[in-house]
Parts: structure tokens; sequence; C-alpha cells
């Protein structure tokens, strides 16, 4: 019984070895196959494709990112710049407009205790202060009455009335004058002022004064001084006054102001 297990224990041992050997050449020869390595290096190249196609979208969606970021930080940053550009040009506007009435009070100072005759020599002066005021906002601080005095002086400086200006001062309230022939109603070399309604008039010559209750309808004005009261904030017929002389030739205004 013994011998009969030894013998076939040695039996299946050879046979085993056998088998595993034949195993073993099967195994090599199907991984050494020649197809075998084929079909291995034909999807190589689609491997390779798809592994460079990830890397190239990975370094892509990187430069997007780090781009929507710089476009983000380069708007925040034109936006600040834009704003901090705006905080500037208001402060330069206001030291503009600051300086422009500083310009005219100092010129009122100067001119109004000069001797009528003597401002014709300063006329040219008088006329580029008229002109700064002109181009400065009107809710500037003093706008209105530093405007106002430059007017007198500069109308003034240029039509020398200062026998005219001392006459008993004359009153004009409600003159209505239309449907009438042209220089139909003259008033020349007058020292007067106006009240109410004034329409269809035409002066010449004349110191004209501005009640604050006066309202204009086509007047003419020839070579004529005005005075207008300082305030800071005038009616609405003073304002139209005022911006119409600040920009117009003053020797001939035409007024319309209600």
């Amino acid at each position: 019984m013994q011998s009969y297990c030894l013998e076939s224990s040695e039996n299946m041992k050879d046979t085993d070895q056998k088998w595993v050997r034949i195993e073993i050449q099967t195994a090599i020869q199907q991984h050494l196959d020649p197809r075998g390595w084929r079909k291995l290096l034909t999807y190589l190249p689609v491997v390779g494709i798809l592994a460079i196609f990830l890397t190239l979208l990975g370094l892509a969606g990187a430069g997007w990112y780090y781009g929507l970021t710089k476009m983000g930080q380069e708007a925040a940053f034109q936006a600040h710049t834009a704003d901090a550009l705006k905080l500037i040009t208001d402060r330069l506007s206001r030291i503009e407009e600051k300086l422009g009435i500083l310009q005219a009070q100092n010129a009122i100072t100067k001119y109004s205790i000069i001797p009528v005759k003597e401002l014709k020599k300063h006329r040219d002066e008088l006329v580029d202060v008229r002109k700064s005021l002109a181009s400065l906002p009107q809710d500037t601080p003093n706008y209105w009455p530093a405007s106002f005095q430059i007017i007198a002086l500069l109308s003034q400086a240029q039509f020398q009335l200062e026998t005219i200006g001392q006459q008993p001062l004359s009153t004009m309230s409600n003159v209505r004058m239309f449907n009438t022939a042209p220089l139909s109603f003259v008033v020349r070399e007058k020292n007067v002022l106006l009240k109410d309604l004034i329409q269809g008039v035409h002066f010449e010559n004349s110191v004209i004064h501005f009640d604050p209750s006066v309202k204009l309808v086509d007047d003419t004005f020839i070579n004529c001084v005005f005075i207008l009261p300082p305030q800071e904030n005038p009616p609405k017929s003073f304002q139209e006054i005022g911006r119409t002389l600040l920009t117009s030739d003053l020797s001939k205004v035409i007024l319309n102001a209600s």
C-alpha cells in the first residue's frame, strides 16, 4: 500500500512538472506574440494624444483662469483710476472756480476806488475778468455779486457816463411800447431806474439801474452803463440780465428778462 502510493506520487510529480513547463512556454509565446505587441503599439498613439490633449486642456484652463483674473484686476484698476481722475478733475474745477471769483474780487477792489475816467485804461483787463466769470458755473459762491460789479465797472470803462450818473435818478415803471415804429420811444442820456414791465423801449447813452421787480421785453440798450445791486441769490430776471451782459458786446444789447 505504501509502495503504491509512493509510485503514484512520483508519477504525478513528473506529469505536473511537464504540464507546468508547457503552460509556461504557452504563456511566454502568447506574451511575446508580435501580434500582441502590434495591438499594444496600435493603442499607444491614441493614449499619447489623449494625454497631450488633457495636458494642454489643463494648461489652457490655467491660462483662462489667469486671463480672467488678470482682466478682473485690470477692470478694477481702471475703475479705481477713473474714480480717482474724476475726484482730481472735480477738485481742479473747484479750484479754478475759486480762482476766477478771486480774480474778479481783486479787480473790483482795485478799480472801484479809482476815478471813472481812469477805468478806460483798464478796459482789457476787465473784459478778461468778465469772460472768465462767464465760463464759471452760476452756482459758484459769490458768482452773482462779482458778476454784477464787474459789469458795472466794465460798462463805465467803455462809455464814460460819469456826468450822467450824477443826474437825479428818474424812474420808469410799466412802460409798454409795441406795434409801433422802430425808435418811436427813445430814452437818451438819462440816469434811470427800471421797475416792473419795460417793453419795446430803446435806451442810448444812459445809466440803467435795475429794480428787482423789473421785467424786460425787447428792450435795446446802446452804449449804456448797467447798475445791478449785488445779490448772492438774485431773482431770475436779474440772472437773465447778468448772463446776457456777461456774454454780449455791451455797446449794443437787447434784453429779455422776465
